[in-house]
């Protein structure tokens, strides 16, 4: 069965090597110095323990950690920002992230637009997010042959 299990300050190592593994082809593919893969210990730290709204979320399959989700919120939180998908690369497209994506809507269920960016000549990645409800609002350029693409997530009448 899959869940979702808050992640903890001590849960940083297990973040940390989770991050990398799933944005390292990504990263080689661009060289995108603010590519998730590049992301070094003391900021994942601090969002992970110390950033007001900021919260991870393991994907898990029974006991065993698959990938997380970190969100980050408003103070009512009525509205979130997806700031990192991470799903180890042998579990990919194998409907973890799609179900972790729909229980941490149902975790944080007060939020009523979800916010997300990521690269728009990932095809993949940004099909993910189309099959889970969320629609592009505009493209900025990154760098040369990268731009990223922001997208955005109503739910219910707000």
């Amino acid at each position: 069965m899959i869940r979702l299990e808050q992640a903890k300050a001590d849960d940083l190592e297990t973040i940390i090597s989770i991050q990398r593994a799933s944005f390292k082809a990504v990263y080689d593919k661009y060289h995108d110095e603010y590519d998730p893969y590049m992301e070094d210990e003391e900021r994942i730290r601090w969002k992970l323990a110390e950033r007001p709204n900021s919260f991870y979320y393991f994907v898990k399959d029974g006991e065993e950690i698959v990938g997380f989700l970190r969100v980050q919120t408003n103070d009512e939180q009525t509205e979130a920002w997806l700031g990192t998908v991470a799903i180890l690369p042998k579990y990919q497209r194998k409907g973890y992230g799609s179900e972790g994506m729909r229980l941490l809507e149902k975790e944080l269920s007060t939020v009523h637009q979800w916010d997300l960016c990521t690269v728009f000549q990932e095809e993949p990645m940004v099909n993910f997010y189309e099959k889970c409800g969320y629609q592009k609002t505009h493209i900025k350029p990154e760098q040369e042959g990268m731009d990223m693409v922001y997208m955005t997530k109503k739910i219910g009448s707000k």
